[in-house]
């Protein structure tokens, strides 16, 4: 349940950055708190744990999942998917405005793709051990949930999210001093 764990300090901790910067008060500034919270610790750091639950014990995780025909080798490729999400997650923090949203459509194909998988082998196998229908299924249709909420929040509110109408962003720019070709 260490995902349950990451989602209660996401949450605390964009309260208390909220709170701080109370101020502050920009367009979306909540929104856009909340979003990088939950890109970065849920997302971005859980992805990083699944990616190495894959690669360094891959037999035993797709075993605990109910995929017991193999040796799991699978496993290193979903580890990769879950390693490259994590990567796009965790620069959440510096990157913002289109990059978000490409972000958490690669996170919600993904993630509602594998909530997919789960219950077709709950119902087609009859697969109920705990880690096909229990937090994992519920993380895969929940996380991606509210990451597509609040980056609708973060947009209706003019927050961070809004790629038109907005001026380029300090990331661009951050980009192109250390790459000047582009």
């Amino acid at each position: 349940m260490p995902v349950i764990v990451l989602a209660v300090v996401a949450i605390a901790g964009a309260a208390l950055q909220i709170r701080r910067h109370r101020g502050e008060r920009s367009p979306g500034h909540a929104a856009d708190t909340l979003m990088v919270w939950w890109m970065v610790v849920v997302v971005g750091l859980w992805g990083l744990a699944g990616a190495l639950y894959n690669l360094l014990d891959g037999a035993q995780t797709a075993a605990e999942i109910g995929y017991t025909r193999g040796d799991g080798g699978f496993q290193y490729e979903n580890a990769m998917g879950d390693l490259a999400i994590a990567v796009a997650a965790l620069l959440c923090w510096r990157f913002r405005r289109g990059f978000w949203l490409a972000t958490v459509l690669v996170f919600a194909i993904q993630y509602y793709g594998d909530a997919g998988g789960h219950i077709h082998f709950w119902l087609a196998k009859d697969n109920t051990n705990p880690d096909n229908v229990g937090v994992p299924l519920w993380f895969d249709v929940v996380a991606p949930t509210v990451a597509i909420a609040l980056y609708v929040a973060s947009w209706r509110a003019g927050g961070a999210a809004r790629v038109s109408d907005a001026p380029a962003s300090a990331s661009a720019s951050w980009v192109r001093e250390r790459i000047p070709s582009l």
